[in-house]
């Protein structure tokens, strides 16, 4: 697990970053988007999280998608896509 992963995971356990506040913003030195992954019947299913390096978007990082493991009951950070460069933030 890299850095920021690591970091985006702690945050969210620990209530400084809330997936439920969707949009953009920045989030410490990074600009962040949220959004939610939609099942049929509007069950909120996660959500996606892009990650840039600042507010312009002129590097994207990583994009991670938040699900929540019933089995195993906790939040689950999948990595779609991750620049590995930049995981030593």
């Amino acid at each position: 697990m890299s850095r920021l992963q690591t970091k985006i995971l702690s945050a969210i356990n620990t209530g400084k970053l809330n997936p439920t506040k969707l949009g953009e913003r920045r989030w410490y030195k990074y600009f962040i988007s949220i959004n939610e992954l939609l099942w049929a019947g509007n069950f909120v299913d996660g959500y996606l999280i892009d990650i840039y390096s600042d507010d312009y978007k002129t590097k994207h990082l990583a994009t991670y998608t938040l699900t929540y493991d019933m089995f195993k009951n906790k939040d689950v950070l999948n990595v779609n896509f991750e620049i590995e460069e930049h995981c030593k933030y």
